[in-house]
């Protein structure tokens, strides 16, 4: 990565964050309030707004903090190295491919169901965080680990914090 480009690494990422996060909390007033035993300050748009704003803080403040660098970039009378769009995105293929994965997470989750979908997204993201070549070695850890989170995780949020989650192929199981 070269010098002179590093304040694109503040900006593109925190317009791109600020975008979803006010996408994100526009959508927070659709939910509708749940009572609960009594009224309360803090109901279920609580937590959405909390991640919301703080997410929306952290890309504001990337983006103040590349302006900042691009400034004394600029001060310097230094000139931006020009790459190409394919080039960039080559050097954060990691970054794409884990917001790809995501994406693919929430879209099957529902049909799928949380456990399956939870062990699919976790191998493939340790993958994709693995250098290509150590794969050999980690697909069966990877697999390992990732059957064991799915199921740890539905045995939390199912079982101990009573958490409805979606049931997919093992509806049949899930009482």
């Amino acid at each position: 990565m070269k010098k002179d480009g590093q304040y694109k690494l503040d900006i593109v990422p925190g317009v791109i964050l600020a975008l979803f996060s006010a996408f994100y909390m526009g959508n927070v007033p659709g939910i509708q309030a749940f009572k609960g035993l009594g009224s309360t300050p803090i109901n279920n748009r609580f937590v959405p707004w909390l991640w919301g704003g703080s997410l929306m803080l952290l890309s504001l403040w990337l983006i103040v903090r590349g302006v900042l660098k691009y400034r004394r970039f600029t001060a310097a009378n230094a000139r931006p190295a020009r790459t190409s769009l394919w080039r960039a995105l080559l050097e954060k293929r990691e970054v794409i491919a884990s917001f790809v994965a995501l994406t693919l997470y929430v879209i099957f989750m529902e049909s799928a169901g949380f456990i399956l979908a939870t062990v699919a997204y976790t191998f493939v993201q340790i993958l994709i965080l693995t250098p290509v070549e150590r794969w050999g070695r980690n697909l069966l850890p990877a697999a390992v680990t990732a059957i064991i989170t799915g199921f740890l995780l539905f045995y939390v949020f199912r079982r101990t914090l009573g958490v409805l989650l979606p049931a997919g192929a093992f509806g049949e199981f899930m009482l």
